[in-house]
């Protein structure tokens, strides 16, 4: 309910804010639970929680607008949003996304795959005998993202793939860790399906990125300094403590 009640009173502030003189910066996201989840209000989750308690130190106003996650990395591109959450980091991406430092929070890529697949995956060799669900325009790990050989299948979210593979539509799909797993003990689906043996050696950090062509891109060092702040405090703890174990 707190969660839900930050988000709310962030978009009541933003009506008023041409009146007061406050900066709202425009985030496009996509669901991914639990960093971003979808209820009738907007969001709540994670990102969130992140979101809120930067508002706080900085007086800035972030209105969060859900777009797919392509489009909102093309938004970014050509500065017509201000901000992202949850961003890996590419060569790519960072040709017109200003990342702030440092991530605040790391997770690995796993191939998950139903439990009567008829060949176990044990290395990435052993990819190459299925057809591999993702989601459009993620970065998961190299030689992955770029190999062409592959059989791969995209679709716009997490939560279609979860889907696709529940009904035996496919028998493998990639995703990270964090969020996958949340999602699958969620909806109660272990019984079906099954983290592969084979674990890229490659961790996933998530960023806070600014458009390199917002006109708002002057107050990412405020930002900036506002996240290294929270990151450092217990109340981040006591977020990340909502979703994940500690151990996580």
């Amino acid at each position: 309910m707190k969660t839900k009640y930050l988000l709310i009173l962030g978009f009541c502030i933003c009506t008023t804010c041409f009146a007061t003189g406050q900066t709202t910066l425009l985030v496009a996201t996509d669901e991914w639970p639990p960093f971003r989840i979808a209820d009738p209000n907007g969001f709540t989750g994670l990102d969130i929680q992140l979101l809120a308690a930067l508002s706080e130190k900085t007086g800035i106003q972030f209105q969060v607008k859900r777009y797919p996650w392509a489009r909102a990395l093309s938004h970014m591109e050509i500065g017509q949003v201000d901000m992202m959450v949850g961003l890996a980091k590419t060569p790519a991406r960072a040709q017109y996304i200003h990342y702030l430092q440092p991530s605040y929070y790391d997770c690995n890529p796993a191939f998950y795959t139903t439990k009567d697949i008829h060949k176990p995956i044990k290395n990435y060799q052993d990819l190459y005998y299925y057809r591999i669900g993702y989601v459009r325009d993620s970065a998961y790990f190299e030689p992955f993202d770029s190999d062409k050989e592959l059989l791969k299948h995209s679709v716009p979210t997490e939560i279609q793939l979860l889907k696709m593979a529940q009904k035996g539509h496919i028998e493998v799909f990639i995703g990270t860790d964090c969020q996958v797993e949340y999602e699958i003990s969620r909806r109660g689906l272990w019984l079906s399906l099954a983290r592969a043996p084979y674990r890229p050696q490659h961790q996933v950090s998530l960023y806070i990125g600014f458009s390199k062509k917002s006109p708002k891109l002057t107050f990412a060092p405020q930002v900036e300094n506002a996240l290294v702040e929270l990151l450092q405090s217990e109340e981040f703890e006591q977020i990340k403590r909502q979703y994940f174990a500690p151990s996580d």
